[in-house]
C-alpha cells in the first residue's frame, strides 16, 4: 500500500503545482487590490526556531492566537475535526485520547505511561495530558506537528507534537477583552494587558474564565453533568538585560470543577438481543441513571523560565520549569446502578503530578550555509495516582461467581518516577541555493521507576472471597527498568521554484515502555510492556502561488511500527491491558489548501485519507488473529472546509462571518473492529460586524448546528455500549475588543 501512496503522491505534485492557473485567471489576480497581504505568513518553530510555515519540511498545521480566540477554541478535544490525521476523544474528564495517523494512546492508567502525542507548552514537555494540562488562552500560536518528533522536542515521541506557544509580554501598552454569553447557561470572558515596566522589561498578564451548565443530567440524583467552571491566569515577563541576553519568566495557574462526563448506555449492535441496561433506561443520550455522586475536579500550575544568550556565532539557550496538575474524578462506567446494570461500578481516580525540565542548547546563526543546533535534555516526571473501584451487582451466586467478581471495593495506589536523559544534535547543510539536507539524531535514556499496592477493602457480599475485578487478591510490587534509543532523521528539500517547496525525510520514533495500572496480580503487575519504535517515511509538497493568494500543502507518509502498544479492553476482567502488538503499517495523504477567492473571502480546505492495519498480530488476552484488522481510533477519511468573510460596508466597519465544517468517517474503538463510531460531521456557524481596525467585533455563533448526535468514548460490555456523548447544539453572542 506505501508504494501505491508515494505513488500516487508524485503523480499529483506536478498537477498540483499547475492547479492554481486553472483556478484563476490573470484578470481576477490583477484586479484584487489591498493594503495588506492577503494570505498572512505563518511562522512556527517546529525546529526550535522560527520560520515561515512554508519553508519547514515538516508536515504542521498551524493556529494563531487570533484564530483560536475566534473559534472559542479553550479545550484540545475542540481541535477535533480541525486537523488532518488527528481524532481527539475523552474516557474521562482526567485524559483526553489523542491520536495523531493512527498513533495514540487510548489511556494513561498506569503512572508510567508514555503518551503517544507529546503536548509542549512554551516547548515544556507535559507528560499527563489531562490531570497537567491547562486550558487553551492568549496563545501566539498553536501547531500540531504529524509524525515522529524524536529528535528536537524534548522527551521522545512517537506519534507527533501538539506544540503551543503563549503570547509575549510587548514593549507597548496594550491589551484586549471579550465576553461571550450563551445557551446553557454559558458565559466566557478573558484578556489581557501589556506593556513596559523599565526601557529594558515588559509584562503580560492574562485570564480566561469559561462556565456552562449541564448538558446531560443524572435523573436519579437530580444533578447536572457534563457542565464545567474554568478559571485560569498567566502573568509573562520579558527582560533584556542588554543587546545580547533574553529573559523570560512565566507562572500560570488553572482551576476546573464540574460533574463530568455522562455515561449513557445504548444497545451493542454486535451482541445478540437488547443490551440490559439500554432496555430498562430511558433512551434520551443527554440522561444518566447512576446512584452514585459523580465529579471532575483539577488544579494546573507551572512556572517556566527561558534565557537566551547571542554568543556571537552561537546562541545559548536554557529552559527550566516545573509543571504541577492535581486531579480528582469519580465517574460510573455503567452510568447506571445494579439493577439494570450487571454490576454500578464507580471509579473514584485521583492524580498528583509533577513535571520538572531542565534543557540546554545551542545554535548557529541561521543565515549560513552550515547550520546546527546541539543540545541536553533532562526530564523528572513525578506522578501519584489512586484509582477506586467500588461496585455492587443484583447477580446471585456464591464464592468466585459472576455476582462475587462484580460486587467489591479496591483500590490501587500507584506512584511512579520516569527520568528522562537524552542528549540531541541536528546539522542542515545547503548543498546548493535551492536544496538543503539535514541530519539530526536524539539518544534517549529512559529510566523508571514504580511501585504500587492493591488493597482489598470489601468482598461485596457475605460470603465473598473477591473483591471487584480485576484484583484476585492484594499485592505490592516495587520494581524499576530502563529503555534507551537512538531516534534518527535525515531530510532532503528543494525548493525547486519560486515558493515552491519539495521535500523527503526519514525519521524514528521511540515510546517507552511501562507498566498495568491495574493488574489481577502480582505477577501481571511486574510484568512490562516494551517500548514501540517506528519508521516514517514522508514526501511532501508546499507552494505559495499568485503573489500569496493561494497556499497548497500536501504530504504522503509511510510508517512502519515495531511492538506497537496496543489498548485491550478484558472484558472478562473488567480491566483495560496494554500489550505489544507485533508490527503495524500506517500509510496515508495529507492535503491542506488555503485560497483568497476575493479580497474579503477566504477559503481553507484540509483532508486526510489513511490506511492502517494491524500485522501479525495475536490478541494476547483470547489468542484471536487481529492481523489485517484497521488500527483503531483511525478513520479512512477526515475532511475539513471553512470560509472566512469580511466585508466593508461603511467607513470603518465591515460584516464578518465564518461558516466550517468538518467530516469524518467510520473509526473503531478497538482492535477488534466491531464497535465503531459510524462517520459523522460538524457544522459551525459565526456572523456580526467589526471594525476595520480589528479594534472590536461582535458575532453571533453556533457550533454543531445540526446538533449532530456523536460519541467520543464507549466501553462495550455484556450487550451495551456504554457511551459518552460529544456536545450538543449550542449558540450564543460574542463581543471583542482590543486598545
Amino acid at each position: 500500500m506505501h508504494t501505491k501512496v508515494l505513488t500516487q503522491m508524485l503523480f499529483c505534485l506536478p498537477f498540483a503545482a499547475l492547479l492554481p492557473g486553472q483556478v484563476f485567471s490573470q484578470t481576477d489576480t490583477d484586479t484584487v487590490e489591498s493594503d495588506r497581504p492577503i494570505l498572512e505568513e505563518v511562522v512556527v518553530s517546529a525546529r526550535k526556531v522560527d520560520e515561515n510555515l512554508q519553508d519547514v519540511p515538516i508536515a504542521v498545521t498551524a493556529f494563531s492566537g487570533d484564530q483560536l480566540a475566534k473559534d472559542q477554541i479553550t479545550d484540545l478535544m475542540q481541535l477535533a475535526g480541525k486537523v488532518p490525521s488527528m481524532t481527539i476523544q475523552s474516557q474521562n474528564s482526567i485524559e483526553s485520547e489523542i491520536f495523531i495517523r493512527g498513533v495514540g494512546t487510548v489511556r494513561l492508567n498506569g503512572a508510567t505511561a508514555d503518551a503517544s502525542v507529546g503536548y509542549f507548552l512554551d516547548e515544556v514537555y507535559i507528560g499527563r495530558r489531562g490531570s497537567s494540562t491547562p486550558p487553551i488562552f492568549d496563545l501566539e500560536r498553536l501547531e500540531v506537528l504529524r509524525g515522529p518528533q524524536g529528535t528536537l522536542f524534548g522527551k521522545n515521541v512517537v506519534g507527533g507534537a501538539l506544540n503551543l506557544t503563549t503570547a509575549k509580554p510587548q514593549f507597548e501598552w496594550g491589551g484586549s477583552g471579550y465576553i461571550a454569553l450563551g445557551d446553557y447557561g454559558a458565559i466566557a470572558s478573558g484578556g489581557h494587558v501589556t506593556g513596559p515596566i523599565s526601557e529594558s522589561a515588559a509584562i503580560r498578564v492574562a485570564f480566561m474564565q469559561n462556565k456552562h451548565d449541564g448538558y446531560a443530567k443524572n435523573v436519579v440524583a437530580g444533578y447536572e453533568m457534563e457542565d464545567i467552571e474554568q478559571y485560569a491566569g498567566r502573568a509573562s515577563l520579558l527582560w533584556n538585560p542588554n543587546d545580547d541576553m533574553t529573559f523570560q519568566l512565566v507562572l500560570d495557574a488553572s482551576s476546573d470543577t464540574g460533574n463530568g462526563p455522562s455515561r449513557h448506555a445504548v444497545d451493542n449492535p454486535y451482541a445478540a438481543g437488547i443490551g440490559p441496561v439500554t432496555a430498562n433506561i430511558t433512551s434520551n443520550p443527554r440522561t444518566n441513571h447512576s446512584p452514585y455522586d459523580q465529579y471532575a475536579k483539577k488544579d494546573t500550575s507551572g512556572i517556566t523560565a527561558r534565557f537566551d544568550w547571542d554568543l556571537g556565532n552561537v546562541t545559548a539557550t536554557y529552559l527550566g520549569a516545573i509543571r504541577n496538575g492535581e486531579a480528582d474524578t469519580r465517574w460510573s462506567q455503567a452510568g447506571a446502578g445494579s439493577p439494570p446494570s450487571l454490576t454500578s461500578s464507580v471509579l473514584t481516580q485521583s492524580e498528583d503530578n509533577q513535571g520538572l525540565t531542565q534543557e540546554l542548547r545551542f545554535a548557529s546563526e541561521q543565515d549560513q550555509r552550515w547550520r546546527w543546533l546541539v543540545g541536553l535534555y533532562y526530564l523528572d516526571d513525578d506522578t501519584k495516582r489512586r484509582s477506586r473501584n467500588t461496585a455492587t451487582s443484583f447477580l446471585p451466586g456464591g464464592p468466585r461467581s459472576t455476582g462475587d467478581v462484580l460486587d467489591g471495593d479496591n483500590e490501587y495506589i500507584q506512584h511512579g518516577v520516569s527520568k528522562n536523559y537524552a542528549v540531541f544534535g541536528d546539522v542542515n547543510f545547503d548543498l546548493t541555493d535551492d536544496m538543503t539536507v539535514s541530519v539530526g539524531g536524539r539518544y534517549t535514556e529512559d529510566r523508571k521507576d514504580w511501585d504500587i499496592e492493591a488493597v482489598e477493602y470489601s468482598f461485596g457480599r457475605p460470603g465473598g472471597v473477591l473483591s471487584t475485578a480485576p484484583l484476585l487478591g492484594p499485592f505490592v510490587v516495587d520494581t524499576d527498568k530502563s529503555w534507551s534509543e537512538f531516534t534518527p532523521k535525515a531530510t532532503l528539500d528543494w525548493q525547486f521554484a519560486d515558493s515552491k517547496l519539495l521535500y523527503f525525510s526519514i525519521a524514528r520514533g521511540f515510546k517507552g515502555g511501562g507498566w498495568q495500572g491495574g493488574a489481577a496480580n502480582a505477577i501481571a503487575a511486574s510484568t512490562p510492556y516494551e517500548p514501540e519504535t517506528a519508521m516514517n517515511y514522508e514526501i511532501g509538497f508546499k507552494s505559495e502561488l499568485f503573489d500569496n493568494r493561494l497556499r497548497l500543502n500536501l504530504a504522503a507518509f509511510y510508517t512502519d511500527f515495531q511492538d506497537l502498544q496496543v489498548e485491550l479492553l478484558d472484558d472478562v476482567n473488567l480491566v483495560l491491558v496494554v500489550a505489544n502488538a507485533a508490527d503495524a503499517t500506517i500509510s496515508g495523504i495529507e492535503g491542506e489548501l488555503q485560497t483568497a477567492l476575493h479580497e474579503y473571502v477566504t477559503f481553507y480546505a484540509s483532508a486526510s485519507w489513511i490506511e492502517a492495519e494491524y500485522k501479525d498480530y495475536i490478541d494476547p488476552l483470547r489468542g484471536i488473529d487481529y492481523s489485517g484488522n484497521r488500527i483503531q481510533r483511525t478513520p479512512e477519511f477526515q475532511g475539513n472546509a471553512g470560509l472566512d468573510i469580511g466585508i466593508p460596508i461603511s467607513d470603518g466597519l465591515e460584516v464578518i462571518g465564518n461558516i466550517q465544517y468538518g467530516y469524518q468517517s467510520e473509526m473503531y474503538y478497538g482492535p477488534d473492529n466491531t464497535n465503531d463510531e459510524p462517520g459523522y460531521g460538524l457544522l459551525d456557524l459565526r456572523a456580526g460586524l467589526g471594525a476595520q481596525d480589528g479594534k472590536w467585533q461582535m458575532y453571533a455563533y453556533a457550533k454543531n448546528v445540526t446538533d449532530e448526535l456523536y460519541r467520543v468514548s464507549i466501553i462495550p460490555f455484556a450487550g451495551d455500549e456504554f457511551s459518552v456523548f460529544g456536545p450538543p447544539s449550542t449558540y450564543g453572542l460574542r463581543f471583542s475588543m482590543n486598545f
